[in-house]
């Protein structure tokens, strides 16, 4: 899979390391990711080095699990496409962060990265409502923009979905905060919004990939 010694977004894994706080997944291209120790398990955690050096990759290279740990996903318990994700959305957040989170001068990629980042991460634990009231409209838009840019078709049918519905009520000169918009949403709409965001929960599963096909491969971990 190594190509001159460029990195290769979605290289396959080839070893795993565990440090005191973190576990590197080394992949073919020569970069490694790393991932929080929790994201093993408790079972792994507790393992012995012999032990955790047990680990058996996926069919496709690109996940690992501990079968002893009764580990048997397809994805893998950790896997490259997801720490790829998180390395260019944490990325993302530090340019963020050096310009005082003054995301209007972001350039376009990490402009788009912030705002899938901000979506994924709200639509996950509170749905899209919370996005919305977290961040605006001008966030909705990025997401909008962002999400069709890479082609995530699913994940954005949904988004629009929702943004039909609450859209026209957020710019009405009758609101002026968000906590308008939740007492506008009520009844059978509230409902919608709910449905939607269980759509968004399975549709989102394709930014897993979506994401580091389109902006990766993600940096190599220090």
């Amino acid at each position: 899979m190594k190509h001159d010694g460029h990195a290769v977004v979605g290289s396959p894994i080839t070893d795993v390391i565990f440090e005191e706080k973190r576990v590197l997944l080394l992949l073919d291209d020569g970069r490694q990711l790393a991932a929080p120790l929790s994201w093993v398990g408790p079972k792994v955690l507790a393992m012995n080095a012999q032990e955790r050096s047990q680990w058996v990759a996926t069919a496709d290279g690109r996940g690992v699990n501990w079968p002893s740990a009764g580990q048997t996903s397809a994805d893998g318990a950790l896997n490259v496409w997801t720490l790829e994700q998180d390395a260019l959305f944490e990325a993302a957040l530090a340019e963020l962060k050096a310009l005082d989170w003054k995301a209007d001068q972001l350039n376009h990629r990490s402009r788009a990265l912030v705002a899938l980042w901000r979506l994924v991460a709200d639509g996950y634990n509170g749905g899209l409502l919370q996005f919305l009231g977290n961040w605006g409209m001008a966030e909705m838009d990025a997401a909008l923009a962002a999400l069709a840019q890479i082609r995530a078709s699913a994940t954005l049918a949904v988004v629009t979905a929702f943004w039909r519905l609450v859209g026209p009520i957020a710019q009405s000169d009758e609101v002026n905060t968000i906590d308008d918009v939740y007492r506008a949403v009520a009844g059978d709409l509230s409902e919608q919004i709910e449905e939607l965001d269980e759509q968004f929960w399975e549709a989102a599963e394709e930014l897993v990939q979506r994401v580091p096909q389109y902006f990766g491969p993600a940096p190599s971990a220090a």
